[in-house]
């Protein structure tokens, strides 16, 4: 979701909760912080994210967590194609901009933890980070999360970085929209569409073992798929909530409106409910105490569990969001597609 965009559907998915609130509100969970360190492949995916108006003066309109995503080998991180292809389709444009991202897989990294690493290792546009954005060193994490650069995928005609991460090609239609700079989703529901993305890391993490992937069909050869417990594991926001009722305050990571602590948690998001040719559906019914995801889970890893154990195989990633953090029917997307399979593999191929 783009950032002023943010804040505007923020306010206004808040004044429609409050007009859905109900007399006793049901109370939703995150999950359970991964402490322990079960699952070191999986990152938070932190944007450095700067206007550069046309004549006017550069502001920073973000500066933290956007998506999360799991290693799949040494350089390259499996994310969702919604937010590796954010900017090109939703936001301002390929011109106009400037973003980096970083990523870390550390238990807890938090977004004045990225801004103080930003200022500390300086760059394009750091000293902007001031005001709302600004590193508070009293608060920082310590000891201090490592954050890995992705390779800068494209650049603008003034050679400008805007576009961090590779986005499946049928994702995205190959014309521009009429205005001439932004991309066009082929499909527009994320159930339906082929909702993976890959960030190349600029240096090789060779000290955590890649995740692997379900293989093609994988899901499909499983018998009883529907009723599996599945958990996500991921890194977006992390405070209590409530279904029914107005959420706490700060629906949105911005400064502005609160956000998240930056843990790595996992969600036990319930039985998978439904399944698609594309996508699983896991129940989300905090009624029954299933957990949430919420914003910055996007491109979150699926796992099933059989036998009481949780499978160390990626099955899908966080695609579409519904209602915020609420307990919803959001949809994993499948990665046991061919057509998913044979973009990772020319990714980590080339």
């Amino acid at each position: 979701m783009s950032h002023d965009r943010r804040r505007r559907t923020a306010s206004a998915l808040c004044l429609l909760l409050v007009s859905l609130a109900a007399s006793v509100p049901t109370f939703a969970s995150d999950g359970t912080p991964d402490t322990a360190g079960h699952y070191p492949a999986v990152a938070g995916y932190y944007e450095f994210f700067v206007y550069l108006p046309d004549g006017g003066t550069p502001e920073v309109a973000y500066a933290e967590l956007s998506c999360s995503g799991a290693l799949v080998a040494e350089r390259v991180v499996l994310t969702a194609a919604h937010c590796t292809a954010y900017n090109y389709t939703e936001d301002v444009g390929i011109t106009g901009y400037y973003s980096r991202v970083w990523v870390s897989f550390d238990t807890v990294a938090t977004a004045n933890d990225f801004r103080c690493f930003l200022v500390e290792t300086g760059g394009p546009y750091t000293d902007l980070l001031a005001g709302d954005y600004a590193c508070d060193p009293v608060t920082r994490t310590t000891p201090a999360p490592r954050f890995v650069a992705t390779e800068v995928i494209g650049r603008d005609a003034g050679g400008v970085a805007v576009a961090h991460g590779l986005t499946h090609p049928a994702y995205l239609r190959p014309e521009l929209r009429p205005d001439g700079v932004r991309a066009k989703r082929r499909i527009q529901n994320l159930q339906l569409a082929p909702d993976v993305g890959a960030l190349l890391l600029a240096e090789p993490v060779d000290e955590i073992e890649p995740l692997p992937l379900r293989a093609v069909g994988g899901l499909d050869a499983i018998p009883n798929l529907i009723g599996t417990p599945v958990v996500s594991v991921g890194s977006g926001l992390n405070w209590a909530k409530r279904v029914g009722g107005r959420p706490t305050p700060g629906l949105g990571p911005m400064t502005d409106l609160g956000g998240g602590n930056g843990t790595k948690r996992v969600a036990e998001v319930g039985p998978i409910a439904n399944v698609y040719e594309n996508s699983l559906v896991p129940r989300q019914d905090v009624r029954k105490g299933d957990d949430t995801v919420c914003f910055g889970d996007s491109g979150s890893p699926l796992f099933l569990v059989r036998d009481g154990t949780v499978e160390p195989v990626i099955s899908a990633v966080l695609s579409g969001a519904t209602n915020w953090c609420q307990g919803s029917r959001d949809p994993w997307y499948r990665i046991d597609q061919a057509e998913a399979q044979d973009f990772l593999a020319c990714v980590v191929r080339n």
